[in-house]
């Protein structure tokens, strides 16, 4: 059976940075994910906030490099993005209010939820909040889950 993830921006960010705390865990699942052709499904914001996230606390001069890797996820064969249109705000909402997230995380738990995905993050509210229903691990925890599948 295949697994099906949803990964917040903090892990795809975490992956790229070296002097990140959890930079090799995270790095070495986004490897796993790649070897086993897993599927991705992620809010629409996941390229912007990677982008961001990479830009507003990196260099000038890594800006080109940044937006090419933010605007890769666009194309990526295994990694769907869910619309973020009226119906998925409701339920961010609902979610972000119910387990008081902050609005964009509130997103990858609605994601996550919607399809049944397993959530991975290094956000700690995340990890503590989000409901029952949603399978919630940090990236070296998914990467055994991948690996058992």
């Amino acid at each position: 059976m295949t697994t099906l993830f949803t990964v917040d921006a903090s892990v795809f960010v975490a992956s790229c940075r070296p002097h990140e705390p959890e930079h090799l865990a995270s790095r070495k699942f986004m490897r796993s994910l790649l070897d086993e052709d897993a599927l991705l499904v992620e809010p629409a914001i996941l390229p912007v906030e990677v982008g961001a996230a990479l830009h507003r606390t990196g260099r000038a001069v890594e800006s080109e490099s940044v937006r090419e890797y933010a605007e890769s996820l666009f194309e990526q064969p295994h990694l769907t993005l869910a619309a973020t249109d009226e119906r998925m705000a409701r339920r961010s909402l609902a979610l972000s209010i119910q387990c008081r997230l902050r609005g964009a995380d509130a997103f990858y738990v609605a994601v996550a939820a919607q399809y049944g995905a397993c959530l991975v993050t290094l956000d700690a509210e995340q990890l503590e909040r989000a409901p029952a229903s949603v399978h919630a691990c940090k990236p070296d925890a998914a990467t055994r889950l991948l690996k058992k599948a």
